[in-house]
């Protein structure tokens, strides 16, 4: 492995900010630590980085303890959110700040600095300075800052979070295939969802002070391991007595369960088909909000309030209307585990009328 933390502690007074932490990165990664706020993912970044030292633990970068080693010997880079350029140097004299510290030759230098411009796409604009660029285009010239030195660990502290989202959206695609072409291996925290699972070739998810889970985008979204991760992973909403709803009323009955819009189906009463009609129960639509490519929808069944999506194609349904509600399958969540389960009532083999 390339980069280990092993059973590494940190309190800042009576706060607890890492709780045991133990993960591992192969070279060449590409990980998001993706956690809410005081989950403990700034303070493992900065750790790693030696900005912050572990009050126990070790902390392994290629094979060598560095919980000694000071950060400007570590083989680090580091891009802050708010991209910290220096006001008075330009595009250039930026991103040749590291290599200009460490003595670098001027000839390498100069061939090093246009390499990097011409990698972040900013050819012809090396003589600006950071008030003439573009959120996006100060954080490429970060980016490339960091890169300079050529380190062996990239570590990105929110990169994204000072820009609009439209630019935000294309530096996401772009840091993707910079990251894949430069083969670095690369740490970024997000408590963004969307950013992580573009972006990343594995998650490591964050709260409290504990690592909750790791695995590729996919796997966290699919097989949340703990209660936390089932919650926070994706859109859910939490049901207390999910054994009202038909075709679950046969699980246990002292869990609770967390639910997510792909998981349910809405069909107008009157003018749609369905399958597995028995395992389909009547409900009516509270509310009804555009998010843009779809509608979401929430219907109350029973005491319950359940949020499904429906695409813009489909024939619109308004508020105060029956429509009918299938739950496909569930999470449930016991205090220390989660797992999926599935509607027992899907039986019907044609589609039926209604």
């Amino acid at each position: 492995m390339y980069v280990e933390l092993k059973n590494v502690n940190k309190h800042f007074k009576d706060f607890k900010a890492t709780d045991n932490v133990s993960f591992s990165i192969e070279q060449g990664e590409l990980i998001g630590l993706l956690g809410p706020s005081g989950s403990g993912k700034t303070t493992i970044l900065r750790m790693i980085a030696g900005l912050e030292t572990p009050d126990s633990g070790d902390i392994i970068i290629n094979g060598v303890i560095v919980n000694d080693i000071p950060p400007g010997k570590r083989g680090i880079g580091f891009v802050f959110q708010n991209y910290a350029l220096f006001r008075h140097m330009t595009v250039f004299d930026n991103i040749a700040f590291g290599l200009q510290v460490l003595k670098t030759d001027k000839k390498l230098i100069k061939e090093r600095v246009l390499e990097l411009i011409e990698l972040i796409g900013l050819k012809g604009l090396e003589k600006r300075y950071p008030h003439q660029l573009s959120g996006g285009q100060r954080q490429r010239v970060a980016f490339a800052r960091a890169l300079s030195p050529n380190p062996q660990l990239l570590l990105l502290d929110e990169p994204f979070a000072a820009i609009d989202a439209k630019v935000r959206k294309e530096l996401r695609s772009w840091l993707r295939e910079m990251m894949s072409t430069l083969g670095i291996t690369s740490i970024f925290v997000t408590h963004d969802q969307e950013e992580a699972v573009e972006v990343a070739d594995k998650i490591i998810i964050t709260n409290n002070g504990k690592i909750e889970q790791k695995g590729s985008p996919i796997e966290i979204y699919k097989n949340p391991q703990t209660p936390f991760v089932a919650q926070f992973v994706g859109q859910s909403t939490v049901l207390e007595d999910y054994t009202a709803l038909k075709g679950f009323s046969d699980y246990d009955k002292n869990v609770k369960a967390v639910l997510r819009p792909e998981f349910v189906q809405i069909y107008k009463t009157k003018s749609e088909e369905i399958q597995f009609l028995s395992a389909a129960q009547k409900g009516t639509v509270k509310n009804v909000f555009f998010r843009g490519n779809t509608l979401e929808i929430e219907v109350q069944v029973g005491d319950l309030i359940i949020i499904g999506n429906r695409s813009l194609e489909q024939e619109q349904v308004f508020e105060k209307e029956e429509v009918y509600v299938l739950i496909n399958r569930l999470y449930l969540i016991s205090d220390s585990s989660a797992y999926m389960v599935e509607n027992k009532l899907k039986i019907d083999p044609l589609p039926i009328s209604i």
